[in-house]
């Protein structure tokens, strides 16, 4: 079925808008309809572009003219950046004018945005226009840059590394460039002055004729006579037109300034979604793109206070995830933003540190360790530490593995942050691979194909060879590139061995998918028929599809990871191999008793989207979370410590302690037990080849309340608590007490110990942060 160019649900689709109970419907259209696939992958691309200029811009408020310019009535206003000034501003005026450009007026269109892009060998989106200094044209290269990329010997270094280093140079070679060609041609005032703007951009008919930003320094800038009466918002908006004709380099032509019907109506769209008031400040146009992001997350509410005497169990699946953490670190270290809510689980944000927990023991596949404190945001209530510690796995002793990775070389993973960051991530992992590994990769891009049959760990040089050739473009097609992955870890599928589909994408799985649930059960009965089980590595930004990922992941026995850094890349795929790689325990459930004597009410901190029924304990056909060897654990409980033991109430379900009988003559309850202890931890597991017939390992662990507050809890405990509160304070939970920045850095300074890889004291920094950016958002209300 052909879709028409015109249809404003393609729009509304690619922004995320589109009505739940259409998206399944149009997905299945868009599978017949190869042109709108590529409106949509085109709109999106744009949208990432713009959100990627704003992003790397310095966070600099504007000088007291370029205010003057963008809040006057005056039609001629000259920004004049004096000597030495206009190296410092030009690029963030650019950034900033681009944007007013295109969320304020809609002059640049979205594919002159994608035309005005270059990609380097690595696949690195480069903004010609952005750079230029000069502004008869881009600044040539000499052969200072080659010169310096031979002196480097590759053969001496971490192919890796040798990329990391080779980028540098460019970047060094360039920069060298720019300022010599600053420091022979010092900008006047007139080289500032604004451009004549085509009226015919505001007119709304026809596409932009040629060159609406003509270089001609003598050009006066006129609001159109069709603009007469506009709004002062309006006015406000085409002064920011005139910071953009003095900031732009390139010529016009050479961006192919045209409007397609398709980006007219996005533009529309954006206008429309973003009531964007170009202030004097950056962070307006941040905010207002905030609003047009793609990216998804599951509604996720914190799990409430359960009063014992009803409820004494509480019951839920383990979770190894991890994602949370790092893409909250990005919004706040990269992006100088507060994450949205729903995008912070606090038990990821927890499990994402070692903590010094021992495995003791060789009956099960992990060991169990409790302790108690008060609370620190909520002095008169109890904090309940369950640590679960896995048996660790040296390098030398893994099991070999059959990696199949399945890589979305759509469109979308075009720029730094998705394709070419994955690309490194990827040349770690095969530097660390030995010949009894074998990896194949197959990528998806409209359709799916196997780029690399698996071969084995110790030919890294033709997979490298393959992995470097990876190239982004086309529409997404990711249940046809999972049904390939999985059919290739099949065939070479290792009796005793790790079978492994790694999935790495930015999460766009909905071009090409005519129901999500058939994804989710492919996963799902390809990890329980044949144990080949499922991890996702989530990319980039202002597309990732959190949730689904998450999702798929859960559903196929894996984890999820977020990738934000060649670093974190290292982390998860290489520093992590073994935990990442080998599942020691799979259907991993706790349920913890609480006695009634002893504790009132109870709540388990963040596990929202990972809390079972208390009767799927013992269900052992219900699928659960998985844990890798040396995987550490951690889940946290508030307590209201019980007042007295009277209140009313029955239990429908099985506790330790209680008992049949019901309440005395004299008022008190004789169903309840008497014991000394708080709780009960309950622990059932299957072994990682098990089937989902066969029953499952249970143990018990019995904990007694130490009494002590959390001053003298262990460094692992507080640290632990501190991130727990962090979470609870970006999500502005009402559970949080007296939680606030300081008493976090109080306690997690006291908990850094002794730190092996610095990511305690990078939280410290992370905290530090949020607490600037929430007061400078205090400041300016």
């Amino acid at each position: 079925m052909k879709i028409d160019s015109e249809d404003p649900r393609i729009t509304a689709y690619a922004l995320g808008e589109l009505d739940p109970s259409e998206v399944d419907d149009f997905e299945k259209i868009l599978q017949d309809c190869p042109e709108a696939k590529s409106e949509v992958d085109a709109i999106r691309d744009t949208i990432t572009t713009i959100k990627e200029e704003f992003d790397e811009a310095p966070k600099k408020e504007l000088s007291e003219e370029q205010k003057q310019i963008l809040f006057s009535n005056e039609e001629d206003v000259i920004l004049d950046p004096g000597p030495g000034t206009f190296s410092k501003v030009n690029r963030w005026l650019g950034v900033t004018a681009a944007a007013a450009c295109f969320v304020g007026m809609g002059i640049v269109g979205l594919r002159s945005v994608k035309q005005g892009l270059q990609e380097d060998s690595d696949g690195v989106s480069q903004q010609v226009y952005s750079r230029a200094v000069d502004p008869t044209g881009p600044v040539p290269l000499d052969s200072k840059e080659d010169s310096k990329q031979s002196s480097i010997k590759e053969s001496n270094l971490p192919l890796a590394e040798a990329t990391e280093k080779k980028e540098k140079v460019k970047e060094e070679a360039k920069f060298e460039q720019i300022k010599q060609v600053e420091k022979e041609n010092k900008p006047s005032s007139n080289l500032a002055k604004a451009q004549s703007v085509n009226e015919s951009v505001f007119s709304g008919l026809g596409a932009v004729e040629a060159a609406p930003f003509a270089q001609d320094e003598d050009a006066s800038t006129h609001i159109p006579s069709n603009l007469a009466g506009i709004t002062q918002k309006a006015k406000i908006e085409f002064s920011a037109q005139k910071i953009a004709a003095s900031a732009r380099s390139p010529k016009a032509q050479d961006l192919g300034l045209e409007l397609r019907s398709s980006d007219k109506r996005a533009l529309n769209n954006i206008k429309e979604n973003v009531d964007l008031y170009l202030g004097p400040d950056e962070q307006a146009f941040r905010d207002g793109l905030e609003k047009i992001n793609g990216e998804q997350y599951q509604v996720y509410n914190d799990t409430p206070f359960f009063p014992t005497i009803e409820r004494p169990l509480s019951t839920f699946a383990i979770d190894v995830d991890t994602g949370s953490y790092s893409n909250v670190r990005r919004y706040i270290g990269r992006r100088g933003q507060l994450p949205p809510a729903d995008a912070v689980r606090v038990e990821e944000l927890i499990n994402y540190f070692d903590y010094d927990y021992a495995f003791s023991g060789d009956k099960h596949p992990f060991s169990v360790h409790l302790e108690t404190s008060s609370v620190p945001w909520k002095a008169d209530n109890r904090l309940v530490r369950i640590g679960l510690k896995a048996k660790e796995m040296k390098l030398d002793k893994r099991p070999p593995s059959n990696l199949v990775f399945l890589i979305d070389c759509s469109g979308s993973m075009g720029n730094k942050e998705k394709l070419p960051l994955l690309k490194k991530s990827l040349v770690s992992l095969v530097e660390n691979l030995t010949e009894d590994d074998s990896i194949g990769i197959v990528t998806y891009a409209g359709g799916a194909g196997v780029e690399l049959d698996s071969l084995q760990g110790d030919q890294k040089d033709k997979i490298i060879e393959v992995i470097n050739g990876l190239r982004s473009g086309g529409g997404t097609n990711g249940e046809g590139g999972i049904r390939v992955a999985y059919d290739l870890a099949s065939k070479n599928y290792i009796e005793g061995g790790t079978n492994r589909v790694i999935i790495a994408t930015d999460g766009d799985f909905n071009v090409g998918i005519s129901d999500s649930s058939k994804l989710i059960e492919l996963v799902k009965g390809r990890a329980q028929k044949e144990k080949i089980f499922l991890a996702a590595l989530g990319f980039g930004e202002g597309n990732i599809k959190d949730a689904r990922l998450e999702q798929i992941a859960n559903n196929g026995n894996g984890e999820y990871y977020y990738i934000d850094s060649i670093k974190e890349g290292r982390r998860v795929l290489v520093d992590k191999m073994s935990s990442t790689l080998v599942t020691v325990a799979k259907d991993v459930k706790i349920q913890v008793d609480f006695n009634p004597r002893k504790v009132r009410s109870y709540r388990l901190i963040g596990y929202a989207n990972r809390r079972m029924k208390a009767e799927e304990f013992r269900d052992d056909a219900k699928d659960a979370g998985e844990i890798g060897a040396g995987h550490a654990v951690t889940a946290l409980y508030e307590i209201v410590p019980a007042g007295s033991t009277s209140d009313e109430g029955e239990v429908a379900v099985k506790s330790k302690y209680r008992k049949s009988a019901k309440k005395s003559d004299e008022g008190e309850r004789s169903d309840i037990v008497e014991s000394e202890e708080l709780l009960t931890v309950f622990l059932r597991y299957k072994g990682p080849e098990a089937d989902i017939k066969d029953e499952a390992t249970e143990f018990s662990v019995p904990l007694t309340d130490s009494g002590k507050g959390w001053e003298n809890a262990s460094k692992d405990f507080r640290f632990a608590s501190s991130v727990a509160g962090f979470g609870m304070l970006l999500r502005d939970s009402k559970f949080g007490g007296q939680v606030n920045y300081d008493l976090l850095l109080e306690i997690a300074s006291e908990g850094i110990g002794e730190d092996k890889n610095g990511l305690r004291k990078e939280f410290v920094e992370l905290v530090k942060k949020a607490k600037a950016i929430t007061q400078a958002k205090s400041n300016s209300e």
